[in-house]
């Protein structure tokens, strides 16, 4: 039997054409055969086919590239493969133990001068899988020498390359583990022909585009022994790389005519704005498919960032979807809670916290799911939320430690419920334990498996992370690589605790998951190298930008190409080839074909699609052959009429009873009874913004805290008069300023500095003109209570500020740092509510219930009458009134007991479309539906 160079079509069926070669040969019967492909896919099309054409026939042993030089490496040397993380350490030390080599510079540490560690391995990677020799080092090692015309250090790393190289195999050599690439150099370079074909009595090589230099050594050695078939799909006049491949065997390349393909699928081409729009599009094109169609369709998705979008909208639709493509393991809230953590350790001091960072780890749905007694964590995640936008508590700090936390926390009966507060506190200090203290102290990377270990076998029970498919497998991969990283040799060796941290970032960011369903039924979803050797009747591709296909990454950024080249690496200079070449091979058999491509100011089309048009123009000869649809996609869908209902149950009658209402949570359902119910009742809101460097709320805290602290409660105003008054008032202005650390990271903070300067000092001059006696309290909470038909509920308040004047009389004042109406009500609408109450009534006459609120229980807690309320407002430096008549504050209190009895009474929570005005910027409009 001799070896031979078999060529297909680039329109037929190569997994039909192998079946039928391998059926139809009588000699193959009961024969050892091996079947070698670039991807484990097509193994399943492959073996379905054999087994309906064949119930006699042996199975062939089906190897991807990588499994069959691994198997012939463990056969022959017994190594296995390095972790990466591992590999790179050994670069660190090979450089860092060599003076001569001169690399390490100010990168002292192997955190710091690990991103060259990965940029020199994957270098001498890509120089053993090319097979690239000691004699053309030396040539690099001598031009070097003379001197590169680039930076010293990568002149340095050119000149020792060789030594490097030399004693990174070595190294690999004396702890019995290898990389791929030195897999490929000693199977190429050592190993005898007859251990390469391991008693195979035919190897068949399927639909090979580029093969490595050491790939090409080794298939050549198996061919000149006549055991090797090759089928190459495609007409190598058409591509460069084919035409190679037929050299490289020595065998002459095959007339083919050369023509412009006939498009024989239907074309479809569209636009859409962005990813969200994208999935949508797809989604509503599929909804019109059969699920015969829906079986026989595949979604290439060239870039990983547009997944979910894919996910979510085809969800909607249908279950039966296949995702063989990696999903971003940086994508899920599994990562998004060890991140934070991590976040949280890297920015501390000592024992002291950034809250910011402690509420994006508490925050995070995995910990809100946590169960705390026989309720879940939410609770009490909102306390401490509370607890620390509130800057009276720390004094304006913005690092605290957790037992100050614990510590202030207002555990009251209407919290604890059956339980002590000192078994809440001990409760709440393991959850400080598990996620922030027991990381302090971790100084190697067999410390930190052990920590991540623990992690996974904590949140791993939670029904978010267990019932929810990506972050189960998120969460084993995360296991399988801490328990990798217990078998590294340097595992035990002492690291910096930020240094170990920021190491296992890196390596775990880029990490994907794969979700696996039937590959024989439903919908494909795949990236462009899975789909190799595949065929389906509908296809499409989304996210087609010329930067995500063809994808063409900057690599080796410390090599120069033309030093690449000139070893022989040249995998880069042939990707877009390669890529061009798997999505012609794609589309060539299909019978829809929708190209989907973002429409917008920073991407543009990539340049297969302007291909398939020009081909388009040449087949009809004409220039307006395709008519690209754009497709504009609604993001507040009418939808509004589809929102929910959720009932009052009984437990959560008796809790909206037991709870203090605020004027926060009134208006809240004035606004919308559905946000109330997401914000207080299943206590989804996160008030501290965490997404922003310098939120409203960091501004906003700054000056509460500021003002609390320099117009103070008791202060006189005859002695806000003073000279020496004002210039510590400055002091204390600048000292703050120094001590929120929100502002060191901005490079706007001198202007940010001298805007709010401007403000502070333009208050206080307003402040000396104003008539008033002292400031009686700044700060303060009140509580009290309400009687609403004989059942009486809890009222509670913070109140920013209450002057005092002579004439006994006190004004409420509430600081604003936003916008701010220059009314409370309207009168006109407002006389309406002396005859009729309602919810759309109130929304429409009153802007606020706060002041009147604050009135009502400031009075009825101190006995003290309040003669003027105002909002002091920040911006424009003034304040702005509340109506003094009393039958309006009267009528208030009236809305107030309206509006409480309503929460309480029973029935469901619903939404009223006179409310969707809001919906548009509502965080919950996506979970309301």
């Amino acid at each position: 039997m001799l070896s031979k160079i078999i060529n297909i079509n680039i329109k037929d069926n190569i997994l039909d054409s192998i079946s039928n070669y391998i059926c139809e040969k009588k000699e193959l019967n009961n024969k050892k055969i091996a079947i070698i492909s670039g991807g484990k896919r097509p193994f399943l099309f492959l073996k379905n086919r054999l087994n309906k054409k064949r119930t006699n026939l042996f199975l062939p042993y089906f190897f991807t590239s990588n499994d069959f030089i691994d198997k012939i490496i463990t056969d022959n040397f017994s190594l296995v493969k390095i972790f990466p993380l591992e590999a790179a350490y050994i670069i660190f030390n090979i450089i860092r133990n060599d003076a001569e080599i001169n690399l390490i510079n100010n990168r002292k540490s192997f955190g710091e001068f690990l991103d060259w560690s990965f940029e020199i391995l994957a270098f001498i990677e890509q120089m053993d899988l090319e097979n690239v020799t000691n004699d053309k080092l030396k040539y690099i090692k001598a031009n070097a020498e003379i001197g590169y015309n680039v930076p010293n250090n990568i002149n340095s790393l050119l000149k020792n390359i060789f030594k490097i190289r030399k004693c990174f195999h070595k190294n690999l050599e004396q702890i019995k583990k290898t990389t791929r690439g030195y897999s490929f150099f000693k199977t190429a370079n050592i190993i005898k022909t007859e251990d390469i074909v391991c008693n195979f009595d035919e190897i068949i090589l399927m639909a090979p585009f580029y093969l490595y230099k050491t790939e090409i050594s080794i298939f050549k050695k198996i061919y000149n022994i006549n055991k090797l078939t090759i089928f190459v799909q495609g007409n190598p006049k058409d591509y460069n790389i084919l035409s190679e491949l037929y050299l490289y065997f020595e065998k002459k390349v095959p007339n083919i005519i050369s023509e412009i393909e006939k498009f024989n699928y239907k074309l479809n081409i569209f636009s859409a704005s962005d990813d969200q729009a994208q999935g949508a599009l797809l989604r509503n094109i599929l909804s019109k498919y059969s699920k015969e169609d829906i079986n026989n369709t595949v979604i290439i998705v060239p870039n990983s960032k547009i997944l979910k979008s894919v996910i979510s909208e085809i969800s909607i639709i249908t279950e039966n979807y296949n995702i063989s493509i990696g999903y971003p393991i940086c994508n899920t809230i599994v990562f998004s809670l060890l991140n934070a953590i991590f976040e949280a350790q890297l920015s501390r001091n000592g024992e002291y916290y950034y809250s910011k960072n402690i509420m994006n780890v508490l925050s995070n749905p995995i910990i809100k799911n946590m169960k705390f007694f026989n309720k879940k964590l939410g609770f009490v995640i909102n306390e401490i939320e509370q607890l620390l936008s509130n800057s009276s508590y720390f004094n304006g700090r913005s690092f605290i430690t957790c037992d100050e936390i614990i510590n202030n926390m207002n555990l009251n009966k209407e919290k604890t419920e059956f339980y002590s507060k000192s078994k809440i506190k001990n409760k709440i200090f393991e959850v400080f334990n598990t996620f922030f203290i027991s990381w302090e102290k971790i100084q190697n990377f067999n410390c930190l498996s052990k920590k991540i270990i623990n992690f996974v076998k904590t949140i791993f029970s939670i029904e978010v992370v267990y019932n929810n498919l990506i972050n189960n497998k998120t969460t084993k991969s995360i296991l399988a690589l801490a328990k990798k990283m217990i078998t590294m040799n340097f595992t035990n060796e002492k690291l910096r605790n930020d240094e170990i941290l920021n190491i296992f970032k890196k390596i775990i960011i880029d990490k994907k998951i794969t979700i696996a369903g039937s590959p024989f039924k439903g919908i494909q979803i795949l990236g462009l190298l899975e789909s190799r050797n595949l065929t389906f009747n509908n296809v499409f591709i989304i996210g087609m930008s010329d930067s995500a296909i063809p994808a063409i990454k900057k690599e080796y950024s410390l090599i120069p190409k033309d030093i690449m080249y000139t070893l022989g690496i040249e995998m880069t200079k042939n990707k877009i080839e390669i890529q061009k070449y798997h999505f012609e091979r794609l589309i060539a058999k299909a019978k829809n074909l929708n190209l989907i491509y973002p429409s917008n100011n920073t991407e543009e089309r990539s340049r297969f699609i302007d291909s398939i048009i020009w081909k388009k123009q040449q087949e009809l000869n004409k220039i307006n052959v395709v008519n690209i649809k754009e497709f504009t996609y609604s993001y507040y869908p009418t939808l509004i009429s589809s929102k929910r209902e959720y009932k009052k149950t009984e437990s959560i009658l008796k809790y909206l009873s037991n709870i203090s209402y605020t004027y926060s949570k009134i208006d809240t359902y004035l606004t919308c009874r559905l946000k109330f119910y997401f914000t207080y009742v299943l206590l989804l809101d996160n008030n501290l913004e965490v997404s922003k460097e310098l939120s409203n709320k960091d501004i906003g805290n700054f000056i509460h805290s500021f003002l609390k602290n320099s117009l103070y409660k008791n202060l006189y105003v005859k002695n806000m008069q003073s000279l020496n008054f004002v210039k510590n008032y400055i002091r204390k202005l600048n000292n703050y300023f120094d001590k929120f650390s929100f502002f060191k990271a901005r490079e706007d903070s001198y202007i940010i500095k001298r805007i709010l300067r401007h403000k502070m000092l333009k208050l206080l001059y307003y402040d000396r003109l104003r008539f008033f006696f002292k400031i009686y309290t700044c700060e303060t909470n009140y509580t009290t209570s309400i009687k609403i038909l004989n059942r009486i509920y809890k009222l509670s308040c913070v109140i920013d500020r209450i002057d005092y004047n002579n004439s006994g009389d006190y004004t409420i004042l509430d600081y604003k740092t936003g916008n701010v109406r220059n009314s409370f009500i309207a009168k006109k609408k407002f006389s309406i509510l002396n005859t009729n109450i309602n919810r759309q009534y109130i929304k429409n006459s009153i802007n606020s219930l706060q002041l009147p609120l604050y009135k009502y229980i400031f009075e009825k807690n101190t006995n003290n009458k309040v003669a003027h309320l105002g909002i002091y407002d920040i911006k424009k430096t003034k304040i702005i009134k509340f109506p003094e008549e009393k039958t309006i504050y009267d009528k208030c209190i009236d809305i107030i007991k309206y509006v409480i009895n309503e929460i309480n009474s029973e029935g469901n929570f619903v939404f009223d479309k006179e409310d969707e005005i809001s919906c548009r910027t509502c965080k919950y409009m996506n979970i309301c539906r």
